[in-house]
């Protein structure tokens, strides 16, 4: 490509920003915004690859969708939160549609279990005050999107688009179809925003489920291994396999007398007596009577009399069940066979417990090769966050990923944190770990609050955490806990209620964007380090051996310690306190090298020190290595 073309293109890039200036007086004009714009507009021309961190207040989104939206190409925007999404496709590309002289279309795409499948709908047993209001919801609803109901029924993991269970075409409720009759038209649209898990599906499906791949933009970037882990990982539970003896029952086969024994699996002897967390290892006993279980459910010859049924069925509702159903049956067959045999050595297998049942889960160690893969499918790669870079440099996300090749670019934050914020760093609590930390730290939380008159947004990294204070919290102004509401509507009551408070883990941790007064307070509850007994993130330590802290552990509390606190400063204007839980010793801080390098000149080296003293030395430093 010519200079030429590329400063042409540039001005193009200027005069659209610049329009935003002079037309809507709201916006902000920021230099570190133009910046990245330049920088991912040169990357979509030349059609190379992309690393930009861009701080809080940049205003990275616009930063992306103008150059996308100016290049042409049709673009795949990828978010980990559902929270980004609905802001990219409900605020963003609707501005940027009314305020830019150039044509664009753009729509949001959401896996299927967001959205009703009829088909599972119609098989629905559950009675009651929820099932009647579903059932109204469903007979007024254009879209059948799960955004759109002002609660979260229980059974909805029943009623919802699966794709093992769906026929396409082939479904005799195909031309009602909430996903498909939204999907049909998304091959015209120039914007398509997705979600990552979505994103990955489409790499599993060898690039089939997207309708088009040249363009691909990925906000969020940080979270992207940690779903292409889970995606590629496979979970046995018990509505997995219940719903398959429900469904086999609608076809006539006899499994009645399964039920109490999958019930007894998953929700009996085998849950762990004390609650020692989210996750644990799986007991050979544990696998035994899995192994028991298959024998029971006798798969191999429940699916002999599946194709029976297949070969004489005709054409509607009954075959596209026995088709599905089949798909299902061995789909279910391959994982509890991977949990009976655990031979993946790039696996991690676990179990995990909740709401009095368990479950058996397996997740991908190292996600190098599949990321790869999906790399090597789109023409432009553009990965975004405000927190990609540890200590200046983009080397772990490059190591997790196994990237290589990409420009890189940082850009700090247009924000003046000294003038605008107040850090409080709690004093006299216990360590996180001790029994008493979620009382003593709830009495703090209580204050905060009251200091700062609701108006506060508190983040967890447990919903076990998160439930504690859930319960225990005595506070005057009005609270919601995620979980009550879909993520946007707890955020649309955030925005109008008056001295409202948040509890909130996971996805609140980014992609929330709430100016003003109403957001004055962010409280961390616990430093956001990797729990030791998570499998997955103990495996990924195991693999680093003397490495793990520096290479895994620091940096990713980094990140997630740089999201929490840039969900508290929006705007120029905005003002505001972050509050972290974490009794911190009174020691003095220094922000230069040369501070550094007095510290260590001062102490003796241990080369002039003794014999007994050096081997004080020597010891010293192999206990801080064994941390």
């Amino acid at each position: 490509m010519s200079y030429s073309t590329i400063d042409r293109a540039s001005d193009v890039l200027k005069s659209a920003f610049e329009i935003l200036r002079q037309g809507f007086p709201d916006y902000e004009n920021r230099p570190q915004q133009h910046e990245m714009a330049g920088a991912v507009h040169a990357c979509l021309e030349r059609k190379n690859r992309l690393l930009v961190e861009a701080g809080t207040g940049v205003g990275k989104s616009f930063a992306y969708l103008i150059p996308a939206i100016l290049s042409g190409e049709k673009t795949v925007v990828s978010t980990a939160t559902i929270a980004l999404q609905d802001q990219l496709a409900k605020k963003d590309l609707v501005f940027l549609g009314k305020a830019l002289p150039h044509e664009f279309s753009f729509d949001i795409l959401k896996g299927k279990n967001n959205y009703v499948c009829l088909k599972r709908e119609r098989e629905l047993t559950e009675q009651g005050e929820a099932r009647d209001r579903f059932a109204q919801w469903l007979r007024d609803t254009p879209t059948g999107d799960k955004e759109e109901i002002p609660f979260i029924p229980d059974f909805w993991g029943k009623v919802c688009g699966d794709t093992e269970d769906c026929g396409g075409r082939k479904c005799p409720f195909f031309s009602d179809c909430f996903y498909y009759n939204h999907f049909k038209n998304l091959h015209k649209v120039d914007i398509l925003v997705v979600n990552h898990y979505l994103l990955i599906y489409d790499l599993l499906s060898e690039f089939t489920l997207l309708p088009f791949h040249k363009t691909l933009i990925i906000d969020e970037a940080h979270e992207i291994e940690n779903v292409v882990s889970h995606v590629l990982g496979s979970t046995v539970n018990h509505s997995r396999v219940s719903w398959l003896l429900h469904r086999l029952r609608t076809l006539e086969i006899a499994v009645d007398h399964i039920f109490p024994r999958v019930d007894s699996y998953f929700k009996g002897g085998y849950l762990p007596r004390q609650d020692a967390g989210n996750s644990y290892r799986i007991p050979d006993t544990v696998i035994e009577g899995l192994e028991h279980l298959k024998g029971l459910l006798s798969l191999e010859m429940v699916a002999s009399r599946l194709k029976t049924y297949k070969e004489t069925a005709e054409e509607g509702e009954k075959a596209d069940k026995v088709e599905t159903t089949l798909v299902s049956l061995h789909s279910l067959s391959r994982d509890i066979d991977d949990f009976i045999i655990r031979e993946n050595p790039n696996k991690v297998y676990y179990m995990t417990t909740s709401k009095g049942a368990m479950a058996l889960r397996s997740s991908l160690v190292d996600c190098q090769e599949p990321f790869g893969a999906l790399m090597e499918g789109y023409e432009s790669v553009v990965m975004t966050s405000a927190t990609m870079s540890a200590g200046g440099s983009f080397s772990f996300l490059e190591e997790r990923l196994g990237i290589s090749g990409c420009g890189e670019k940082i850009i700090g934050s247009p924000f003046d944190f000294k003038k605008q914020a107040l850090l409080f760093i709690a004093k006299d609590l216990p360590p996180p770990d001790h029994e008493s930390f979620q009382e003593e730290s709830l009495k703090t939380m209580e204050g905060l609050i009251r200091v700062s008159g609701g108006r506060a947004l508190v983040l967890f990294t447990s919903y076990k955490h998160l439930h504690f204070v859930s319960r225990n919290l005595k506070t005057d102004y009005p609270v919601k806990s995620q979980g009550d509401m879909p993520p946007a509507r707890l955020i649309q009551w955030f925005k109008e209620t008056p001295d409202p408070v948040l509890l909130a883990t996971a996805t609140f941790w980014q992609g929330i964007d709430i100016k003003g007064e109403r957001l004055s307070l962010v409280i961390i509850a616990k430093l956001p380090f990797g729990a030791p007994g998570d499998p997955v993130y103990d495996e990924r330590c195991k693999r680093l051996e003397n490495r793990w802290f520096g290479d895994l552990a620091l940096p990713s509390a980094i990140l997630l310690l740089k999201q929490g606190f840039g969900r508290l400063i929006r705007s120029s204007s905005d003002q505001g306190v972050v509050a972290i839980l974490a009794s911190l010793p009174e020691i003095r801080t220094v922000h230069n090298l040369e501070d550094v390098r007095t510290f260590f000149d001062s102490i003796p080296s241990s080369r002039d020190l003794g014999p007994a003293r050096r081997k004080g030395v020597r010891k010293k430093r192999r206990s801080v290595r064994e941390l």
